[in-house]
């Protein structure tokens, strides 16, 4: 195998992640620069940045954006974060917001790799590329909508390694971020619970609270606890209205798919709404309890609190009850760590038909997230639907996957700790 090796240029990381900012930098920042593009989330984000230079921070909640279903559904202190888009027109901040999202997705990488050999896992040198292959049609949809899921997986992953790094602020503070941008990253708290881990969870609270306080006093300084109110109440009405639209990925929208009776007909069950939610809200337990089966305390730290971590990130993008396409490009530690598993390559892991299985389905079901992969299969509609990826939830499918297989490897890991 030595006769294999690459060339010693090509071994170097920090060149493979540049040539993937290059490749990105051509397909997105410049192709927008060329042809202004139409960014549906980042429109939302300018707009709610200009109605606040005008002083319609009390509205910010209260207020549609782009459309009628297009509303600001972040915390007050995003809000204040992107203040500086009002200064630059639509398509200016279009190949800014871009170049940022790049820049979220190359930083991703490049702290996976740093905690996966921080835990003493090997990461082969084109890791990065197989992430960006394994979560290509995720990522396209997040620079075509100008989405903000990388700069959440990666605030979720900052948190991490401050943790493990005993930076106990630093972790928090990024939690708290990533709790008011997306709030199922809220996940980490009832983990934190469960792990008596008090000080965690009483500094992530006292950052959400400084954070969103703080941003909703600049955003709307008469009553800046009715814009946090006006906050939580878009939020619970934007889950129930948006949670079963076509686009949705979450796995209640996937229990819905073959569970009700809905318009593709591809449901075994045909459960009402109300047991459909309870089945939901089992199911999302039952996931959330397997992290404390077996004894997980055998792996040993930084990797428990590692692999635990890619889990929770699985876990808040599967839970969300709004899960688009664009979120599972939040999952960038997750797939990174499976690459870095299999090629330190411990015995244990490959001798597990399990594993094998539900590493399969993961690359399987990223496979069929392409259009041409149906068309190639000569599945061309679907119920007359021509995203057939949609309609059978090839992502929730890869997201449970992908869950299961970190949980056998931890399992597997635990007992056998290499």
């Amino acid at each position: 195998m030595a006769g294999m090796q690459l060339p010693r240029a090509l071994r170097d990381p920090r060149l493979w992640l540049a040539v993937i900012t290059l490749v990105l930098v051509l397909r997105f920042p410049l192709t927008f620069a060329r042809h202004r593009p139409y960014l549906m989330d980042f429109n939302v984000y300018h707009t709610a940045a200009q109605r606040l230079l005008q002083g319609q921070g009390p509205l910010l909640y209260n207020t549609p954006t782009a459309s009628e279903l297009m509303y600001f559904k972040y915390g007050p202190v995003w809000a204040v974060a992107w203040l500086w888009l009002a200064w630059l027109s639509n398509h200016l901040g279009a190949v800014v917001w871009s170049l940022l999202t790049i820049a979220w997705c190359v930083l991703a990488c490049w702290v996976s790799r740093r905690l996966c050999r921080r835990a003493g896992w090997r990461v082969p040198v084109f890791a990065d590329a197989l992430v960006i292959l394994w979560l290509v049609r995720p990522i396209i949809a997040e620079f075509a909508n100008g989405q903000v899921d990388l700069l959440w997986g990666l605030l979720v992953l900052l948190s991490l390694s401050a943790f493990v790094a005993r930076r106990p602020w630093a972790s928090a503070v990024a939690l708290a971020a990533a709790i008011s941008l997306k709030l199922p990253a809220a996940l980490f708290l009832p983990y934190y619970a469960l792990r008596r881990q008090w000080g965690a969870l009483a500094r992530v609270g006292i950052c959400l609270l400084a954070l969103n306080l703080g941003g909703a006093w600049l955003v709307a300084p008469s009553d800046p606890v009715r814009l946090l109110l006006d906050w939580a109440h878009l939020l619970q009405e934007s889950g129930s209205t948006r949670a079963f639209e076509i686009g949705s990925q979450s796995l209640l929208a996937l229990l819905a798919r073959y569970l009700t009776a809905d318009a593709y007909r591809l449901n075994v069950l045909a459960l009402s709404m109300g047991h459909l939610l309870l089945v939901a809200s089992l199911v999302q337990a039952a996931l959330f309890g397997l992290l404390w089966v077996g004894r997980p305390e055998g792996l040993g730290e930084p990797r428990r609190t590692l692999i635990d971590g890619a889990l929770l990130t699985v876990a808040m993008v599967l839970f969300a009850p709004t899960c688009w396409i664009a979120t599972y490009s939040a999952l960038v530690w997750p797939v990174m760590l499976i690459v870095a598993l299999w090629t330190t390559a411990h015995p244990t892991l490959r001798r597990s038909l399990p594993l094998l299985a539900t590493g399969a389905v993961a690359a399987l079901a990223s496979l069929l997230t392409g259009s041409h992969v149906w068309r190639w299969l000569g599945v061309r509609y679907l119920r007359g639907e021509s995203y057939v990826y949609l309609v059978v939830m090839t992502l929730p499918w890869m997201g449970l996957a992908l869950f299961l297989h970190l949980l056998l490897c931890r399992h597997r890991l635990s007992k056998n700790p290499p």
